[in-house]
């Protein structure tokens, strides 16, 4: 393997890495990807869909899914379509979003204080993120990402988390087995705290760190 195609390869594997674990950091569960999903991935890559396209479909399906109340995980797989849909319409994304310096902290909360901690450390990093392709930029800021919301939902206060979660969905409680609600209320209850913190999503970054467009 000489040096070019060897820096593709790990540019391929990076890529891979940063969209597993930002998926995996919105919808909890398994560490790794199914077969089905790892090969959904290693098509799309191939293909050349854009890390922004992919990630900005996870957000979306995410969102749709807990509005629908849909029981089964999250997964590439549940991604496809919207993954098409923001790989056909990057061009008309919008340029020239605020720059992450000039964004607004969430209002002070102090059961969220360390989760505050952790995202004041994230809003440097990001800031300091260098790299002339903006592809690069955003494969590590989405990785940052997925660190920090993995690190907040283990510092961040659970049971508050929860007990909303659980409101949100209490209307449709009939609807899941014991299984299934365990499951669907941490999904809302990572929501909560994505809400929060929505300046770390893969939605905001794709536009601010990637610069709007692909």
């Amino acid at each position: 393997m000489d040096e070019g195609q060897s820096a593709r390869a790990e540019r391929f594997v990076g890529h891979a890495e940063a969209v597993r674990a930002y998926l995996v950091s919105v919808r909890g569960g398994a560490p790794m990807l199914s077969s089905t999903d790892a090969r959904i991935l290693h098509d799309w890559l191939l293909r050349g869909v854009r890390i922004g396209a992919i990630v900005r479909g996870i957000d979306r399906t995410a969102q749709k899914r807990l509005a629908q109340k849909v029981r089964t995980p999250l997964s590439l797989a549940s991604c496809r379509a919207e993954v098409e849909k923001q790989q056909k319409q990057a061009g008309a994304w919008v340029r020239g979003a605020r720059p992450l310096a000039e964004r607004g902290a969430e209002a002070a909360d102090p059961r969220f204080a360390a989760v505050d901690a952790l995202a004041a450390t994230l809003d440097a990093e990001l800031l300091a993120l260098a790299s002339d392709d903006a592809e690069a930029r955003l494969v590590s800021a989405c990785a940052l990402a997925a660190r920090f919301f993995d690190d907040a939902w283990g510092a961040g206060p659970r049971e508050l988390l929860f007990a909303a979660a659980a409101e949100r969905l209490a209307d449709a409680r009939s609807l899941y087995d014991d299984e299934e609600w365990e499951e669907a209320v941490e999904a809302m209850a990572r929501d909560e705290l994505r809400q929060r913190y929505p300046r770390f999503t893969a939605t905001w970054l794709a536009r601010e760190v990637y610069g709007g467009v692909e």
